[in-house]
C-alpha cells in the first residue's frame, strides 16, 4: 500500500515539471540605460585616445619616448591654446619642467624609456576610470566635460 502513493507523488512531480513552460523570449531586447545611448564605452573612447595619443609617435615605432610625450605639452600650448611655449621657457620640451617628465616617469612601469603598448593601455584604463564617474562603463557627455574642466556631475 506504500507503494501506490509514492509512486503518484512521483508520477505528480514529473507532471508538474513538464507541465511548466518556460517564458517566451521577448520580440524586443531590453532597452538600454539612456546614458548609455548618449554615451561611450570603454573600448570606443580608447580606440581614439589611443590615436590621438598615438599622433605623438614622430617614428612611428608603436612606442612613445620622452621627448614623444613631452611634445604633447606643445601641441596644447600653454592653457590649451595650441601654441607651444618659447624655447628654454619653463614649458618647453627640454626645459627642466619640460611638460609631462615626472608623469612620463611614473607611466613608464619598466623605466626603459618609452611608453609601450601595455602601459598606454595601463595610462588609458585609468584616465576612463577616473573619467566615469559613476563608475557604469559608459562615459556620458557630463562626465567628458568635467573632465574637461567643468563640474563633475551629480551621482
Amino acid at each position: 500500500m506504500t507503494r501506490i502513493p509514492l509512486a503518484a507523488v512521483l508520477i505528480g512531480l514529473a507532471t508538474a515539471s513538464v507541465a511548466q513552460t518556460p517564458p517566451a523570449p521577448s520580440a524586443a531586447p531590453a532597452a538600454a540605460p539612456a546614458a548609455a545611448a548618449d554615451g561611450v564605452s570603454f573600448d570606443t573612447w580608447a580606440v581614439k585616445a589611443r590615436e590621438r595619443l598615438l599622433a605623438l609617435d614622430t617614428n612611428h615605432d608603436g612606442k612613445l619616448s620622452k621627448e614623444e610625450f613631452a611634445a604633447r605639452g606643445g601641441m596644447m600650448g600653454p592653457g590649451g591654446s595650441g601654441s607651444p611655449p618659447p624655447p628654454g621657457a619653463d614649458g618647453a620640451p627640454g626645459a627642466p619642467g619640460a611638460p609631462g617628465g615626472r608623469m612620463f616617469d611614473r607611466l613608464d612601469a619598466n623605466q626603459d624609456g618609452f611608453l609601450d603598448g601595455q602601459e598606454i593601455n595601463s595610462l588609458l584604463a585609468r584616465r576612463f576610470a577616473r573619467m566615469d564617474a559613476n563608475h557604469d562603463g559608459v562615459l556620458t557627455p557630463d562626465e567628458r566635460q568635467a573632465m574637461r574642466g567643468g563640474t563633475m556631475p551629480e551621482q
